[in-house]
């Protein structure tokens, strides 16, 4: 799994007290707070992995929100909901607060649009998580954990379509982090290939 970096942020609303989010547990170390939140997310992984062969799960902006405050409810109250504060990382800036509930109306639109279908080929399903991910990336919609929800959210997906969880670890991070770049500029080619190497049948 991706590594993940806190955003720069300039709201007071911000939420962080000596360098580290303030959260529901009191911990006020960041490597503390990251050891928790990597166990949440591992958390997080087995129980919807699971649910798949139990239930139906509609692949919306809902379900995506719900994703979010599974992971991250125990630690966060902001879990599950969208973020109040402007973000940005490195020279990314995400989409303005102001601007978020339309833009997420927007992008429900494009997920429904390109949900895959079993009968789609690999190169296709690849093209359209790519658009997924990309879209969902530049807007950003939490105040923390935006990447490992989406990636949780695209490994559901493609599971149910019957293909292993993507291998989103370290040893590729450049790889992945120069996709998004490119994704964020609206350019899908890169995060499309990075995908289709990566999708394998179990």
């Amino acid at each position: 799994m991706a590594e993940h970096s806190r955003y720069s942020v300039t709201n007071k609303k911000a939420g962080i007290k000596d360098s580290v989010l303030q959260n529901k547990l009191g911990i006020s170390n960041q490597k503390e707070l990251n050891d928790a939140e990597a166990i949440l997310f591992s958390d997080a992984y087995e129980f919807f992995l699971s649910q798949i062969n139990k239930n139906k799960i509609v692949f919306d902006t809902k379900f995506l929100f719900t994703v979010h405050k599974y992971f991250l409810g125990v630690l966060y109250d902001f879990a599950g909901k969208t973020r109040e504060v402007d973000i940005s990382k490195g020279s990314m800036m995400f989409a303005s607060v102001k601007h978020l509930n339309s833009t997420l109306v927007d992008f429900d639109k494009v997920l429904k649009t390109n949900i895959p279908k079993n009968k789609d080929t690999k190169k296709i399903i690849a093209n359209k998580i790519a658009i997924i991910h990309n879209e969902f990336n530049a807007i950003h919609p939490f105040r923390e954990g935006n990447g490992r929800t989406i990636r949780l959210f695209i490994d559901l997906i493609i599971f149910d379509l019957g293909y292993q969880i993507i291998d989103w670890s370290s040893k590729e991070k450049n790889a992945y982090l120069k996709a998004c770049i490119f994704g964020a500029k609206g350019d899908n080619k890169l995060m499309s290939n990075f995908l289709y190497k990566r999708l394998k049948k179990y």
